[in-house]
Protein backbone atom coordinates (compact mmCIF):
# COMPACT_ATOMS: atom_id res chain seq x y z
CA UNK A 1 0.00 0.00 0.00
CA UNK A 2 2.70 2.63 0.87
CA UNK A 3 4.59 1.82 -2.50
CA UNK A 4 0.90 2.42 -4.33
CA UNK A 5 0.77 5.65 -2.21
CA UNK A 6 4.76 7.17 -3.07
CA UNK A 7 4.17 5.69 -6.89
CA UNK A 8 1.40 7.79 -6.84
CA UNK A 9 3.07 11.05 -5.33
CA UNK A 10 5.81 10.35 -7.46
CA UNK A 11 3.74 10.24 -11.40
CA UNK A 12 2.07 13.66 -10.00
CA UNK A 13 5.34 15.49 -9.17
CA UNK A 14 6.92 13.78 -12.73
CA UNK A 15 3.83 15.62 -14.75
CA UNK A 16 4.51 19.54 -13.17
CA UNK A 17 6.97 21.72 -14.57
CA UNK A 18 9.65 23.03 -12.77
CA UNK A 19 8.89 26.51 -13.70
CA UNK A 20 6.63 28.98 -14.30
CA UNK A 21 6.06 32.43 -15.10
CA UNK A 22 3.14 34.61 -13.50
CA UNK A 23 1.90 38.03 -13.15
CA UNK A 24 0.77 39.81 -9.81
CA UNK A 25 -0.66 42.33 -8.47
CA UNK A 26 -2.15 43.48 -4.98
CA UNK A 27 -2.58 46.24 -2.19
CA UNK A 28 0.07 47.04 0.36
CA UNK A 29 0.23 49.08 3.57
CA UNK A 30 3.40 50.05 3.33
CA UNK A 31 4.41 53.25 5.24
CA UNK A 32 7.22 55.45 6.07
CA UNK A 33 8.68 55.88 9.83
CA UNK A 34 11.50 58.10 11.29
CA UNK A 35 14.23 56.43 13.37
CA UNK A 36 16.84 59.16 13.69
CA UNK A 37 16.45 62.84 14.00
CA UNK A 38 13.73 64.80 12.54
CA UNK A 39 10.46 66.70 13.37
CA UNK A 40 7.89 64.67 15.22
CA UNK A 41 5.80 63.00 13.53
CA UNK A 42 3.02 60.16 13.32
CA UNK A 43 3.13 57.86 10.15
CA UNK A 44 0.23 55.56 9.20
CA UNK A 45 -0.37 53.53 6.64
CA UNK A 46 -3.06 54.24 3.81
CA UNK A 47 -3.93 51.61 0.99
CA UNK A 48 -1.77 51.78 -1.94
CA UNK A 49 -1.09 49.15 -4.76
CA UNK A 50 1.57 46.96 -7.18
CA UNK A 51 1.48 45.00 -10.14
CA UNK A 52 4.11 42.99 -11.65
CA UNK A 53 5.68 40.02 -12.78
CA UNK A 54 7.38 36.71 -11.44
CA UNK A 55 9.59 33.61 -12.44
CA UNK A 56 9.32 30.59 -10.13
CA UNK A 57 11.84 27.44 -10.00
CA UNK A 58 10.22 25.11 -8.09
CA UNK A 59 12.66 21.95 -6.96
CA UNK A 60 11.91 18.93 -4.59
CA UNK A 61 8.36 16.53 -4.12
CA UNK A 62 6.28 16.64 -0.92
CA UNK A 63 8.92 18.66 0.76
CA UNK A 64 9.97 21.20 -1.78
CA UNK A 65 11.49 24.97 -2.34
CA UNK A 66 11.54 27.45 -4.60
CA UNK A 67 13.35 30.29 -6.06
CA UNK A 68 11.62 32.84 -7.47
CA UNK A 69 12.56 36.40 -8.77
CA UNK A 70 10.07 39.19 -8.99
CA UNK A 71 9.81 42.79 -10.91
CA UNK A 72 7.55 45.09 -9.30
CA UNK A 73 5.68 48.48 -9.66
CA UNK A 74 4.92 49.87 -6.32
CA UNK A 75 2.93 52.90 -5.07
CA UNK A 76 2.78 53.49 -0.95
CA UNK A 77 1.00 56.00 0.63
CA UNK A 78 1.44 57.42 4.15
CA UNK A 79 -0.21 59.53 5.77
CA UNK A 80 2.04 61.80 7.55
CA UNK A 81 0.57 63.85 10.94
CA UNK A 82 3.38 66.31 10.59
CA UNK A 83 4.10 67.91 14.41
CA UNK A 84 0.28 66.85 15.07
CA UNK A 85 -0.52 69.99 13.59
CA UNK A 86 -1.60 68.47 9.98
CA UNK A 87 -1.91 65.60 7.89
CA UNK A 88 0.34 65.43 5.18
CA UNK A 89 0.24 62.86 2.70
CA UNK A 90 3.26 61.46 0.90
CA UNK A 91 3.19 59.29 -1.94
CA UNK A 92 6.29 56.92 -3.21
CA UNK A 93 6.04 55.05 -6.51
CA UNK A 94 9.23 52.49 -6.68
CA UNK A 95 10.37 49.62 -8.90
CA UNK A 96 10.70 46.74 -6.47
CA UNK A 97 13.08 44.12 -7.25
CA UNK A 98 12.56 40.86 -4.71
CA UNK A 99 14.19 37.59 -4.33
CA UNK A 100 12.26 34.88 -2.68
CA UNK A 101 13.19 31.79 -1.39
CA UNK A 102 10.34 29.49 -0.59
CA UNK A 103 9.92 26.03 1.65
CA UNK A 104 6.57 24.46 0.53
CA UNK A 105 4.78 21.25 1.12
CA UNK A 106 2.80 19.76 -1.83
CA UNK A 107 -0.27 18.33 -0.43
CA UNK A 108 -1.95 17.58 -3.23
CA UNK A 109 -1.60 17.73 -7.08
CA UNK A 110 -2.48 21.29 -6.83
CA UNK A 111 -2.48 23.12 -3.87
CA UNK A 112 0.97 23.55 -1.40
CA UNK A 113 1.16 25.75 1.18
CA UNK A 114 4.89 27.83 2.02
CA UNK A 115 6.85 30.05 4.11
CA UNK A 116 8.87 32.47 2.50
CA UNK A 117 11.62 35.02 3.22
CA UNK A 118 13.29 37.63 0.33
CA UNK A 119 15.73 39.93 0.11
CA UNK A 120 14.99 43.13 -2.39
CA UNK A 121 15.98 46.17 -3.92
CA UNK A 122 14.14 49.51 -4.62
CA UNK A 123 14.31 52.53 -6.60
CA UNK A 124 12.06 55.18 -5.85
CA UNK A 125 11.07 56.76 -9.27
CA UNK A 126 8.73 59.44 -8.28
CA UNK A 127 7.25 60.70 -4.76
CA UNK A 128 4.74 63.24 -4.19
CA UNK A 129 2.37 64.97 -1.89
CA UNK A 130 2.23 67.12 0.93
CA UNK A 131 4.86 66.04 3.08
CA UNK A 132 7.58 66.68 0.44
CA UNK A 133 6.21 69.86 -0.23
CA UNK A 134 6.37 70.70 2.89
CA UNK A 135 9.99 69.85 3.02
CA UNK A 136 11.04 71.18 -0.48
CA UNK A 137 12.07 67.94 -1.43
CA UNK A 138 9.01 66.47 -4.51
CA UNK A 139 10.22 64.72 -7.31
CA UNK A 140 10.03 68.12 -9.22
CA UNK A 141 12.61 70.39 -6.71
CA UNK A 142 16.42 70.60 -8.16
CA UNK A 143 17.17 71.10 -4.19
CA UNK A 144 15.89 67.27 -3.78
CA UNK A 145 18.42 65.04 -1.48
CA UNK A 146 16.65 62.02 -0.80
CA UNK A 147 18.65 59.08 -1.93
CA UNK A 148 16.58 57.13 -4.08
CA UNK A 149 18.08 53.06 -3.90
CA UNK A 150 17.54 51.26 -0.79
CA UNK A 151 17.19 47.58 0.42
CA UNK A 152 15.75 45.38 2.59
CA UNK A 153 14.10 41.89 3.52
CA UNK A 154 10.51 40.40 3.87
CA UNK A 155 8.76 37.50 5.56
CA UNK A 156 5.59 35.96 5.16
CA UNK A 157 3.82 32.68 3.70
CA UNK A 158 1.41 32.44 1.10
CA UNK A 159 0.14 28.72 -1.00
CA UNK A 160 -0.19 27.77 -5.04
CA UNK A 161 -3.68 26.66 -5.61
CA UNK A 162 -3.68 25.36 -9.26
CA UNK A 163 -2.78 28.44 -11.47
CA UNK A 164 -3.17 30.95 -8.83
CA UNK A 165 -0.53 31.85 -6.14
CA UNK A 166 -2.16 33.86 -2.89
CA UNK A 167 0.65 35.18 -0.63
CA UNK A 168 0.74 37.86 2.34
CA UNK A 169 4.44 39.04 3.30
CA UNK A 170 6.17 42.05 5.46
CA UNK A 171 8.93 44.32 4.70
CA UNK A 172 11.50 46.44 6.13
CA UNK A 173 13.91 48.50 4.23
CA UNK A 174 17.74 48.21 5.79
CA UNK A 175 18.82 51.44 4.72
CA UNK A 176 17.63 54.84 5.31
CA UNK A 177 16.13 57.50 3.28
CA UNK A 178 18.14 60.63 4.30
CA UNK A 179 16.52 64.10 3.49
CA UNK A 180 17.82 67.21 4.97
CA UNK A 181 15.16 67.79 7.37
CA UNK A 182 14.82 63.19 8.27
CA UNK A 183 17.93 61.53 8.99
CA UNK A 184 16.55 57.81 9.15
CA UNK A 185 13.22 57.22 6.91
CA UNK A 186 12.68 53.80 6.48
CA UNK A 187 10.03 52.07 4.59
CA UNK A 188 7.51 48.60 6.07
CA UNK A 189 4.45 47.55 6.01
CA UNK A 190 2.26 44.47 4.74
CA UNK A 191 2.04 43.59 1.52
CA UNK A 192 -0.93 41.38 -0.04
CA UNK A 193 -0.80 39.08 -3.38
CA UNK A 194 -2.28 37.41 -6.25
CA UNK A 195 -0.57 36.21 -8.92
CA UNK A 196 -2.14 34.11 -12.01
CA UNK A 197 0.83 31.62 -12.97
CA UNK A 198 1.92 29.78 -16.25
Amino acid sequence: MTFLFVCALSSIYAQQKPYKFGIKGGVNFIHLENYGKGYYSDFSPKPGWSFGALFQYTKGGFLNYSISPEILYTESITDVDLLYITNSPATIQTIDIPLNFKLGLQLSKIFRPYILGNIYGSYIIKYYGEFFELLDIDHTSSNSTLNKFYFGISAGMGFDLWKFQLEGRYRWNLVRINTDDYSALKQMGLELTCAFLF
